[in-house]
């Protein structure tokens, strides 16, 4: 038993449970990894203690009591209930239960609201889209085969595409199913979106973003692979929240304001910049102490890195957001930007390899612009004079860039 007490005696540990933070949790996994003996104790601690949830509700002596005995019986110790060690677990779990405050019974997990299904949304790939393309509800099918397209979709019968075509849709039923429709994006192209509440939504190319027909309901969800910059209609009693695909556990959430999100599937980072107001990002990990439910805060000019592989948010600070939203706008900047940076960005717009030369400084700082709206060629012989080089075609769609 003292094997397992004795995290609950250490400060840092306790800590770490009471007020988690990207620090404290970079340290215990750098403990894990010095001490891999110890890592199915520290995983079934944070198993179990990790079920609790906070409220307002002050808890009586009884009901205190009711939850260390099942905190008991799940750590497998119910061999011990009566004697010595069993008291001393039950001393050092109330040290938690008294450092967390007010704490509520053991969840047995939330009923979430009616999700979309998915994996019928899913069938068209983005990687095979050349048109950008519109799907309803009702699988009717919308192709746009400008490069730049505004769409002004209210989730009534008029359908407004750049400014101009205005099309007769389908309305589909009105039942209380949860309907969705698609924006897919293709790489190479973007797109503007007006939803059914006003909010607006950009969507970079090699993107997806399903929304409902109409919001219901108390709060307002979309979903997105990809990246786009949303600029939500304020609405204090519905909030709007956008979950990104490759991971359930994350979320962005505002009331109004507006904020970019990258969260491409190659990329193990969801990246939000947030340039006015205020979102939270909600870690809704089961697995992670206190993890669900947990909220960090954005403040304008703010940048947050959520790992998917480490379910945490890894990385914040502050940052010229103009860099990170200018695509909405057709360019690409860069300040004092390493080279090999700038090419990343570059393969993710318009989905090509490029190869730098071993003669290339790859970490060569650029300051400039790029037109996106040029043919790649074009902004390739752009980034090659930036960077004093050349380049040549490599493949059938790749870049190598030589001197």
């Amino acid at each position: 038993m003292e094997d397992w007490t004795k995290y609950l005696d250490d400060e840092k540990f306790v800590d770490w449970i009471a007020h988690p933070t990207t620090e404290k949790d970079e340290y215990w996994a750098n403990f894990i990894k010095e001490n891999p003996e110890e890592e199915s104790k520290i995983r079934i601690l944070k198993e179990y203690l990790g079920t609790l949830e906070t409220s307002n509700e002050k808890l009586s002596q009884d009901q205190k009591q009711e939850i260390l005995d099942q905190l008991f019986v799940k750590a497998g110790f119910i061999n011990s209930r009566r004697g010595p060690i069993y008291l001393n677990f039950l001393k050092y779990a109330a040290v938690f239960v008294i450092l967390i405050g007010t704490v509520i019974y053991l969840s047995t997990g939330k009923t979430k609201g009616e999700k979309p299904n998915m994996e019928s949304l899913l069938q068209v790939s983005v990687d095979s889209a050349v048109d950008t393309r519109l799907i309803l509800e009702n699988d009717q099918e919308i192709a746009i085969d400008q490069k730049r397209s505004v769409i002004n979709y209210s989730g009534s019968n008029n359908l407004v595409i750049n400014k101009k075509d205005t099309l007769d849709i389908q309305n589909g039923d009105t039942t209380d199913d949860l309907q969705m429709n698609q924006l897919i994006v293709p790489y190479g192209k973007h797109s503007r979106i007006t939803l059914a509440d006003g909010s607006i939504v950009h969507v970079n190319s090699g993107s997806r973003l399903v929304f409902p027909k109409i919001f219901k309901g108390d709060s307002r969800e979309v979903y997105l692979d990809g990246e786009a910059f949303f600029e939500v209609e304020s609405d204090a009693s519905r909030p709007f929240t956008v979950k990104v695909l490759k991971d359930d556990d994350f979320s962005v959430t505002a009331v109004g304001t507006k904020f970019n999100v990258n969260s491409y599937s190659k990329n193990d980072k969801v990246t939000t910049v947030l340039t006015e107001g205020e979102v939270y990002l909600t870690n809704e990990t089961k697995s992670k102490l206190f993890g669900k439910g947990r909220k960090t805060t954005m403040k304008p000019g703010d940048l947050s890195e959520w790992s998917v592989s480490a379910k945490a948010v890894q990385r914040q600070m502050q940052v010229d957001t103009e860099i990170y939203i200018s695509w909405i706008n057709g360019l690409l900047i860069f300040r004092g930007e390493p080279l090999q940076d700038v090419v990343r960005r570059l393969e993710t717009y318009y989905n090509i390899s490029i190869e730098l030369g071993e003669n290339i400084d790859q970490q060569f700082k650029l300051t400039g612009k790029l037109d996106l709206n040029d043919s790649i060629e074009e902004t390739m012989k752009n980034l090659a004079v930036s960077a004093s080089a050349n380049f040549e075609k490599n493949g059938i769609n790749g870049y190598l860039i030589t001197k």
